[in-house]
């Protein structure tokens, strides 16, 4: 006997109530206040279960009235709005800039700000209660509680743990840190934790230079240098959260060498003093290439530059590689650069100059913030939903 073959499965009841919800909500995100009617017709969704959904939002205390609708024929409609105190968002930054944390509402706008110096290098028992402070000086008193949380580390994250990986050579944090259990108690849950780049990249996607692009390369050319691969709109971390750490990736040094990137420029003597982080105000200053010895200094760091991306390109055949950061827009890296990659590169490799400036990071670590929390009010709403 032939089995008949299966259609396609109906939504549950659970699914259909969650999706209105979020309708109407993203809806009243975009717009302070609506009536039932506006919703509906907004939202191509029946005026019952639009309807039914403002009943639900509303006892749940995620909508309020905020009036009537007059001066037009007919029974007036019932304006609602958000209420102030459904929750929010944190979003906090830890790097060579400082700290920095902010508590957004689901509309992304800051309540609150914190901003705290940090002594580079640092140690984990100096950032430590300097990233704590920070972040209960937000969330002290939220309305609503914080429904999510997103941290944005100068350094590479193990994605499982959320505990930064140590590597030699870095510009910013000396030894581990561990930031969830720290940061778990003042939130109320865990943060997602990842790599500055990783977030950069992220917001470069959504509203830089690599809009439309699911296939890239992120590098990050500042006091450190950083790289993150997106691949089908996704970063990728790699087994231990190193994907993308084009610092210690072996290219063209001086003379010809091979030799890590990183070590291009100790050797041409453009780090700090008693640091691993690059000088980025001589480094520019060589680039301007003012003199001989500055005029070989800046080809050297081109062709460095050019042998990773000609790797990249190889090796992960992106559909651009965007350079950004502090010096990625001096002329000579801009002018120079493609011509030197495609010079060394197998396969034709597009060079891109990100958009977004020096809190690309933050941006990405906001935006994730603000998209989480939202996903998690309406999700809390229907836990016990029947299927």
């Amino acid at each position: 006997m032939t089995e008949r073959a299966e259609g396609p499965r109906r939504p549950t009841l659970g699914v259909v109530r969650e999706l209105t919800d979020r309708h109407v909500v993203d809806q009243l995100l975009d717009s302070p206040e609506l009536t039932r009617a506006e919703l509906a017709s907004r939202t191509a969704i029946s005026k019952p279960t639009i309807s039914e959904s403002v009943r639900r939002l509303t006892e749940a205390g995620v909508l309020e009235e905020a009036g009537h609708q007059v001066g037009r024929r007919g029974p007036a409609g019932t304006f609602y709005r958000l209420r102030t105190d459904v929750g929010g968002a944190v979003a906090v930054s830890a790097g060579p800039d400082g700290v920095l944390a902010e508590l957004l509402d689901l509309r992304g706008d800051t309540l609150r700000r914190a901003h705290r110096p940090v002594r580079v290098p640092a140690t984990r028992s100096e950032l430590e209660p300097i990233l704590a402070g920070a972040v209960a000086e937000v969330v002290d008193g939220s309305p609503g509680g914080v429904l999510a949380g997103t941290l944005s580390v100068a350094g590479p994250v193990d994605r499982a743990t959320g505990t930064l990986v140590r590597l030699p050579d870095s510009p910013f944090l000396v030894d581990a840190l561990d930031p969830v259990p720290l940061l778990t108690p003042l939130l109320g849950r865990a943060p997602v934790v990842d790599n500055d780049v990783d977030w950069a990249a992220l917001a470069e996607r959504t509203e830089g230079s690599a809009q439309g692009l699911d296939d890239f390369v992120y590098l990050y050319l500042g006091p450190g240098l950083g790289g993150a691969v997106v691949t089908a709109g996704q970063v990728l971390h790699g087994g231990r959260g190193l994907a993308g750490e084009i610092a210690h990736v072996r290219t063209i040094g001086p003379d010809g060498r091979a030799v890590r990137l990183v070590e291009v420029f100790a050797e041409l003597g453009l780090r700090r003093p008693g640091s691993a982080a690059l000088d980025v105000d001589r480094l520019r200053t060589v680039l301007d290439g003012r003199s001989a010895a500055d005029e070989r200094a800046a080809e050297t760091i081109v062709t460095a530059l050019a042998g990773v991306v000609a790797s990249i390109g190889t090796v992960l055949d992106p559909q651009a590689v965007l350079v950004g950061g502090p010096w990625a827009d001096h002329p000579t890296v801009v002018d120079r650069l493609p011509g030197a990659v495609a010079t060394l590169a197998a396969v034709p490799t597009e060079v891109r100059l990100a958009e977004l400036g020096t809190d690309a990071a933050h941006r990405g670590a906001r935006r994730a913030a603000v998209t989480a929390a939202r996903a998690a009010l309406i999700r809390t709403l229907h836990v016990a939903d029947p299927l």
